[in-house]
């Protein structure tokens, strides 16, 4: 459950602290990893509720999945500690399909939608690894932008779209309306 942003709609942040930040334990690793070869795993999410970028065995376990025969190696990820390198290293290490939340087209809707990110580092983190992508003659990796509309980035979903959709090597642009999980803070008899 690591992540480097604190985003007011992420589920994440709903009774936060009843779940422990940390990384998976080592041990369990090569158990799933087993599970994957014995039972021909075709497709794997390698992220969930966090930022996979953060845990520093990302890429090993990225070779692990490959290695073990998994041919769709999906990942979604803040961009935010995307560097030029860590992209070489996704699209020569097997990424398939990539999904980059962003969620908002200015700097200041941006710093209310992904509390402690920045706004001009993704994008320029982003667009690198579309011009890499290129480079790399990457056309099979999918390359998904996506906004989670909310009452405060609503009015942007169009220069949202327009700036997005003039960058090549992107392959789709969902706008997904944001699902409020504060709800769950509110103790019930369960």
């Amino acid at each position: 459950y690591y992540c480097n942003l604190k985003c007011p709609f992420c589920p994440r942040v709903v009774d936060f602290g009843e779940r422990k930040e940390k990384h998976m334990a080592t041990d369990v690793w090569p158990l799933i990893v087993a599970e994957i070869k014995k039972h021909k795993m075709p497709s794997i999410l390698m992220d969930h509720e966090a930022e996979s970028l953060m845990n520093k065995n990302f890429f090993n376990m990225l070779a692990d999945v490959k290695n073990a025969g998994v041919h769709d190696i999906f990942l979604h990820t803040n961009a935010n500690i995307l560097t030029r390198k860590i992209s070489e290293k996704l699209i020569d290490g097997g990424i398939t399909k990539i999904n980059f939340s962003i969620d908002a087209a200015t700097p200041e809707t941006y710093a209310k939608r992904r509390v402690g990110g920045n706004f001009e580092r993704v994008v320029r983190n982003v667009s690198e690894f579309l011009q890499l992508k290129l480079e790399k003659k990457a056309k099979h990796i999918r390359v998904r932008i996506s906004f989670v509309a909310a009452e405060e980035n609503n009015h942007e979903r169009e220069s949202f779209y327009k700036f997005w959709s003039k960058k090549e090597g992107v392959n789709l642009i969902t706008f997904q309306e944001c699902i409020d999980f504060g709800v769950f803070n509110e103790h019930d008899e369960d």
